[in-house]
């Protein structure tokens, strides 16, 4: 929900600048504000898929590995 008001803030913005500087560069605000989406949604992307992969480091760090008793530890489990 967030992303969508980052949007449409990006593109009242984009369409206010583009106004003041001269009608025909709302359009061309508008592919600007596109652009800037694509990079704030790409960027949460790549932080999403960042904390993946950590987790993913972590789970297989994380895994059993085999252990040898001794004889005392052997006594001492069962």
């Amino acid at each position: 929900m967030q992303i969508a008001a980052v949007i449409l803030a990006v593109l009242i913005v984009g369409a206010l600048v583009g106004s003041a500087l001269n009608f025909a560069s709302v359009f061309l605000g508008i592919p600007f504000a596109l652009i800037i989406i694509g990079v704030i949604v790409s960027r949460e992307q790549m932080g999403r898929q960042r904390r993946i992969s950590q987790m993913k480091r972590f789970r297989d760090s994380a895994k059993a590995r085999k252990v040898e008793f001794t004889e005392t530890d052997r006594r001492t489990v069962i």
